[in-house]
């Protein structure tokens, strides 16, 4: 029997939360992973995170670069599983360019990586797409933004996420 699509709601929305609150295995593996790795440190830093992501990880993890103190943030090493549930590859574009495309997703992502950024503290986020983002092949994820720096700075942020897709959601 084929089931109808889900209904989207208006707007994307979702819920913050500590990175042991979140369900997702996918997620919290990541957010393990870095709190191994960041040892007497405030943070791990690229380099070391980005050697021990297993493959899993990595197809549903993105590298983001903090330029100029936060003053915008570039996507680095899209995994394949987010380019399949965002239906492109956003590689090398910029979180400023997000924003003038989908406003309304785009600010969101800019809080949750100033507070990432500012903060030095992993951050878990439950979220589910509306109408406002059309071209998701996605319904619902869950994700754990992680700080990576040295001396104390947030460089890049690693983003662990698990989607779950509109076609397994009419499953």
């Amino acid at each position: 029997m084929l089931m109808p699509k889900p209904v989207l709601a208006a707007e994307t929305r979702g819920d913050i939360l500590l990175p042991g609150r979140l369900d997702a295995e996918l997620a919290r593996a990541g957010a393990a992973m870095w709190n191994a790795l960041k040892h007497e440190a405030r943070f791990p830093s690229r380099a070391c995170m980005s050697s021990c992501l297993t493959s899993k990880l990595r197809e549903g993890s993105l590298l983001v670069e903090v330029l100029d103190g936060g003053a915008d943030y570039r996507y680095r090493d899209v995994g394949a599983a987010l380019v399949k549930g965002f239906n492109q590859d956003f590689s090398g574009r910029c979180l400023s360019q997000i924003i003038e495309t989908a406003p309304r997703f785009g600010l969101g992502l800019r809080m949750l990586y100033e507070m990432v950024r500012a903060g030095g503290e992993p951050l878990g986020y439950r979220g589910w797409v509306g109408e406002d983002l059309p071209g998701a092949a996605f319904v619902h994820h869950e994700s754990a933004i992680l700080p990576l720096g040295q001396d104390n700075v947030v460089e890049h942020l690693l983003v662990v996420s698990s989607l779950v897709l509109r076609d397994a959601a009419c499953a």
